[in-house]
C-alpha cells in the first residue's frame, strides 16, 4: 500500500507532501490534522494546512522532523557539544535564518527543535565580546539608537532636564 501523504502549504505558496508520523511532533500541525479530520484514507482530498512561514523554513523543519522521527522526545536540553554531527551540520546557518527557524519551531510547538536551536544560537556567541555579539544579533548600541531618534525629529527622546538641589 502506498504511503499516505498529507499536504502543508507555506505562506509563499509552496506545497509540501509529508507523511503524518514525523509531523505529529508538531503540536500545531498535529492539531490541524485532527481539526480537519485528516487520516490516511482521506488525506489526498484534504486542503493543505497553511503554515505562516516561508517555504525555505518549512523545508528545514520537515528535514529536521524526518531525521529525528524515530527518536523519543529529549528528556533534557542538549548542549551544543552534545549534538550529533548531523545536527551540528544542520544548524550551520546565518543567525537571521536560525532565528526564523526558532520562531517557527516555537509557533509550531516543536520543543526539541526549539531547544536545540537555542543551544545552537548560544554557541554562536560563545567566547565573543560585546561588539561581536551585537553584530551577530543585529543589536544596535544605545548611542546609535539615540542618533536615529534625534535624526527622526526627536521622537522617543526627552527634553526634560532634572536638577538636584
Amino acid at each position: 500500500m502506498p504511503t499516505a501523504l498529507y499536504k502543508l502549504k507555506s505562506e509563499d505558496g509552496q506545497i509540501f507532501e509529508v507523511e503524518r508520523a514525523p509531523m505529529i511532533v508538531s503540536s500545531f500541525i498535529n492539531q490541524k490534522f485532527i481539526d480537519q479530520g485528516a487520516n490516511d484514507r482521506n488525506c489526498d482530498r484534504m486542503e493543505p494546512i497553511l503554515l505562516p512561514f516561508n517555504g525555505s523554513i518549512i523545508s528545514m523543519i520537515i528535514k529536521w522532523l524526518y531525521h529525528h522521527q524515530n527518536e523519543a522526545p529529549m528528556s533534557k536540553k542538549l548542549r551544543y557539544c552534545e549534538f550529533q554531527d548531523w545536527d551540528k551540520e544542520f544548524f550551520k546557518m546565518e543567525s537571521g535564518v536560525l532565528f526564523a527557524l526558532l520562531n517557527a519551531a516555537h509557533a509550531l510547538g516543536i520543543e526539541d527543535l526549539m531547544n536545540m536551536g537555542c543551544s545552537a544560537a548560544a554557541e554562536l556567541i560563545r567566547g565573543k565580546n560585546t561588539e561581536e555579539i551585537r553584530k551577530i544579533y543585529g543589536i544596535r548600541t544605545d548611542e546609535e539608537q539615540m542618533e536615529d531618534a534625534l535624526a527622526a525629529g526627536g521622537e522617543g527622546t526627552s527634553t526634560t532636564t532634572f536638577t538636584v538641589d
